[in-house]
Order: structure tokens, then C-alpha cells, then sequence
């Protein structure tokens, strides 16, 4: 390949980096970092972002029903399905500049050096930018994918709502009506393969000096809600043995759930919301609502600790009313092993240092592994810090991820096999 242009040497570091930190500044926080959450107007204007970066390009915008963008550059055979590239950029309340934006920032890197090198794919490449990935506005997260690959149908999160009441349904007119001039495109468009560049959101890229990950496969989850309702009363008069407190009965579940759930160490369980009512220092609570998060490689025993998440409420049951139910729930999925192997191959052949690994937390790339093959491409962040202010990477690392990208890019888009898994 030495004799022949490679797209991994016109990925520009600078330009990169740049394009990485004009999009922090769409929900720039005071803390350096990003607060753009799905169909906020922050997120809306980074959309108008991306369209004129994809006009400097020269690539074709399209928009479907959820909001997914879209951005294309054609092959030479339009027969083809198109070999998708991408992330997201909503990010948590106080989230950080890399979650999601780097594996879109470099979606458009990477076709840019396509293009830079003068190399004409056969199949189209394009950008992908789903909608709502974190789920930290509207829940469970995950919408643009699932809706694409059909995981779950566009009326069942309409009407999903935020915690102010505004529905997925009243906030997408916004977003679509903000990009006039992407086409109109339908779910379930055909896929030739699908690879996402992403932040590790860990710390063993970084300890190990490994510049990039090869995720083999992302671990299941299990996300739940529970529901624990009292009885308001007063604090002063009502008697201890009287009380209905929903907050001490929630107290006594979540210590025995973080006893039980966590014996093994491999278990990521998680408590990480919780609603009181009517929250105010002198009345007994009324209600306690508060989210469950169960996350394990093994499927068959993460669905164990599920059930028995759900015994454990029920035991508590006896002076107050205790509800759990599930919300989202994913068995680990496994990539695609030409997928994989590809993006070895190009970290061999950029002599580039690499490590396989598994994905601790999820991506979109779950959703579209059930329709097409699937890899991602994990680069380091700093002393594994995510969804937080903190969340740091190198432009080096950045740029390095984005070569990797580039060449496996190149490699499929000139893939004319067609027996593979496709919508």
C-alpha cells in the first residue's frame, strides 16, 4: 500500500481538533464542559453546524421521522449500500466535549481525508448522527438508532416526555424544521456496515498506552425504575410506629440492593436518580421514585440479578406500596469478526498500538450490530473520566482514531461483496 495514496494521510490533526472544539461551544458550560441535550435548542444549532460543515464538503444531507441525520458522499456504483459512519452529539446535563461528538467529528474527518486523497469509493460513505443517544432528556436513550433499525416504532417515543412534560413529539418540529435542505429519508434505508469512533469513557487504554481500542462487542443492560409510595403526614406530630415514610422504605431497598447485586465484581449496578415528593423538611414523604441501572457481560446472569432487583423490592412491600418495573433492557452483543479484524489490519498497517477490549457502556453501534456488521474504534480519555465537565482527550489520540477510521472506511467502501448482513 506504500506506492498507493492512503486516506490516514490526509486526516489533519488541526482541522480535527478545531471542528472538536467549535462543537463544545454549542452548550458550552462554565466548567469546560456540555450541556446539549436532545432536541435542546444547543442541539439544534449544532445541527445547523453540521449542515454547512457537510455543504464544505460537498456531501447530501437526509432527515428522517426521528430526526436522524444524514450526511452522504456517493460511490461510483449508486446500486450499492452505503458503508455508515458515526455517534452522537447530545450529551448528559453536564457532560463533557468528546462523549458521542468525537465519533461524528471524526465521521466528517475521515471523508474529508477521503476526499483530500482523491480516492473514488464504489459504495457511498456516510455520516450518521443519531438522535438521543444519552437519554438524559428524554428516557430510555437510544431513540434515532432503535427507530432505524427498528428496535422500537417512532409512536412508541413520541410520547415520551421530560421531566418539564414537554414530549419527544413537541420538541422534534423544532429540529426537523432546522434543516430545510436535508431530504426526506425513510427508516430501514440499507446498510453495508457500520463503524463508530468513540471515546473509551474508561481508563485502560490510557494505563495499558494502547492508542486505540478494537471493541468486540458491547455488555447487556438492564434498566429498571422503582416506585416507592408512602404517605405525607406531618414530622412533628405523626407517630414513628404511624408513619408510612416512602424515603425510609427506599433507604432499607437501596441498601439491600447494593449488598446483594454488587457480590460480584464484574456487576456495574447503579442508583443514579432518585425523586422525592413532596421533598420539603417537615413533611413525611409521600413518594420516592428512582431509577436502577444493571450492567454485566453475561446475559444469562445479568438477567439473574434482574429478577432478583425486582424480589428484593417486593419484600419491602409491606408498609408502603413498592412498584419496579423495566424500562429498557439489552442482552451483551458480540461485533461482527471481518469488522473487527479490519480495523486490526489497520492498526497494524499505521503501526499504530491497539488493544481488543469490550465495551463497558452503550452506543448506538448495539442497535445497528442487529442489522448490519458492526465494529467501533475506542480511542483514550483521560484518567477514564466521562459524562462529567472533566472529560478530556488528546488531539494526537484524536487524530490517530481518526486514521484508523479513515483507512477501514476505504477498505469497505470499496467492498462489493453482498453476502452480508443488510436491512
Amino acid at each position: 500500500m506504500s506506492d498507493k495514496k492512503r486516506a490516514s494521510d490526509f486526516v489533519d490533526e488541526e482541522r480535527l481538533w478545531a471542528r472538536q472544539m467549535y462543537l463544545a461551544t454549542f452548550g458550552e458550560t462554565s466548567k469546560g464542559g456540555v450541556n446539549r441535550q436532545a432536541l435542546s435548542a444547543e442541539e439544534i444549532e449544532a445541527r445547523k453546524l453540521l449542515m454547512d460543515w457537510s455543504a464544505e464538503i460537498g456531501l447530501t444531507a437526509f432527515i428522517d421521522d426521528i430526526g436522524n441525520l444524514f450526511f452522504r458522499r456517493d460511490g461510483t456504483d449508486p446500486a450499492l449500500a452505503p458503508v455508515m459512519t458515526g455517534s452522537h452529539i447530545d450529551s448528559q446535563p453536564t457532560g463533557g466535549k468528546f462523549d458521542g461528538s468525537y465519533g461524528v467529528v471524526a465521521a466528517f474527518e475521515a471523508i474529508q481525508a477521503i476526499i483530500d486523497a482523491g480516492l473514488e469509493l464504489k459504495r457511498p460513505v456516510e455520516v450518521a448522527v443519531w438522535l438521543n443517544e444519552e437519554g438524559s432528556r428524554f428516557a430510555p436513550g437510544m431513540m434515532g438508532s432503535e427507530a432505524y433499525a427498528g428496535v422500537r416504532s417512532l409512536d412508541d417515543m413520541l410520547p415520551v416526555t421530560d421531566r418539564e412534560g414537554v414530549s419527544v413529539k413537541d420538541a422534534l418540529p423544532a429540529a426537523l424544521a432546522a434543516t430545510p435542505d436535508a431530504t426526506h429519508r425513510e427508516f430501514g434505508c440499507p446498510v453495508f456496515a457500520f463503524l463508530e469512533a468513540h471515546i473509551e469513557q474508561g481508563p485502560v487504554l490510557e494505563a495499558e498506552e494502547k492508542v486505540v481500542g478494537v471493541v468486540t462487542g458491547i455488555q447487556g443492560v438492564r434498566r429498571m425504575r422503582v416506585r416507592v409510595t408512602g404517605e405525607e403526614a406531618h414530622a412533628g406530630t405523626t407517630p414513628t410506629a404511624e408513619r408510612k415514610d416512602a424515603i425510609q422504605a427506599a433507604s432499607k431497598i437501596v441498601t439491600e440492593l447494593y449488598e446483594q447485586i454488587n457480590e460480584d465484581p464484574q456487576t456495574k449496578f447503579t442508583i443514579g436518580m432518585m425523586n422525592i415528593t413532596p421533598n420539603v423538611p417537615s413533611v413525611i414523604s409521600s413518594e420516592v421514585l428512582f431509577s436502577i441501572d444493571i450492567r454485566h457481560e453475561n446475559s444469562e446472569y445479568l438477567e439473574k440479578m434482574a429478577v432478583r432487583t425486582e424480589a428484593i423490592c417486593a419484600e419491602f412491600g409491606d408498609v408502603c406500596k413498592v412498584e419496579a418495573w423495566r424500562i429498557a433492557e439489552s442482552d451483551s452483543v458480540y461485533f461482527d469478526d471481518r469488522m473487527t479484524a479490519a480495523v486490526e489490519e489497520a492498526c497494524v498497517a499505521l503501526k499504530t498500538p491497539y488493544r481488543r477490549m469490550f465495551s463497558a457502556a452503550g452506543h448506538d453501534a448495539r442497535q445497528l450490530s442487529y442489522i448490519c456488521p458492526t465494529a467501533m474504534i475506542f480511542v483514550p480519555c483521560e484518567k477514564g473520566i466521562s459524562h462529567n465537565e472533566a472529560e478530556n482527550a488528546t488531539p494526537g489520540d484524536l487524530r490517530d482514531g481518526a486514521k484508523v477510521l479513515a483507512d477501514v472506511l476505504t477498505k469497505l467502501g470499496n467492498d462489493t461483496d453482498t453476502n452480508t448482513k443488510e436491512v
